[in-house]
């Protein structure tokens, strides 16, 4: 499995685009958090997610982007991998589901 960190932005974003983005991509195990090797998790920043699974970079980037548009026209996304994950800073999950 290949660990990916995407980052989508859009342009002239509308107040709620990256929270209906995020519940979108959660039923595809997209994640706007990560987990620690503690079992803890954290919040990305907004419009970061996480994703691990077996498709292409580019297969990855291109179905994000595909949905992306579906929130709102103007969508721009990164997508990185990733092997080795470090942060500082971020805010922990409190009573996670």
């Amino acid at each position: 499995m290949i660990n990916y960190i995407i980052y989508v932005s859009f342009t002239d974003a509308k107040p709620d685009s990256i929270e209906r983005l995020s519940i979108e991509l959660s039923k595809y195990n997209i994640a706007a958090g990560i987990k620690a090797d503690d079992g803890r998790a954290y919040y990305l920043p907004p419009g970061t997610f996480t994703y691990n699974g077996k498709e292409t970079i580019n297969e990855v980037r291109d179905a994000i982007h595909s949905l992306a548009e579906t929130i709102q026209p103007g969508a721009s996304v990164l997508a990185t991998e990733a092997t080795t994950i470090s942060w500082s800073g971020l805010k922990e999950v409190q009573n996670p589901v």
